[in-house]
């Protein structure tokens, strides 16, 4: 796993930038599965946030929180100090 930089983590995103589906799955201290449709993920550098859009909801991540993450083909792994996060592409 990489450790975090603010300019490689977006460069990352942008491979999701507009994606008709994606997963996000969760492990760690909060574990389930969420399915967006029509999802934009955005990295806002101003406020260090990575910022996450579907018809079905908005999440926000603070960046600050991010210790590594890790690009494996179609899946980005983020991982924070209490939960680990997959953003798979579908």
């Amino acid at each position: 796993m990489a450790k975090f930089t603010e300019s490689n983590l977006a460069e990352i995103l942008e491979d999701f930038e507009n994606i008709p589906k994606i997963e996000l799955e969760f492990d760690k201290s909060l574990e389930g599965k969420i399915v967006l449709s029509n999802a934009l993920i955005k990295y806002d550098s101003k406020y260090g946030f990575i910022n996450i859009t579907s018809e079905e909801g908005e999440f926000k991540i603070n960046t600050t929180l991010i210790y590594s993450y890790e690009k494996i083909d179609k899946e980005i792994i983020i991982d924070l100090d209490t939960i680990s996060l997959k953003i798979k592409r579908s």
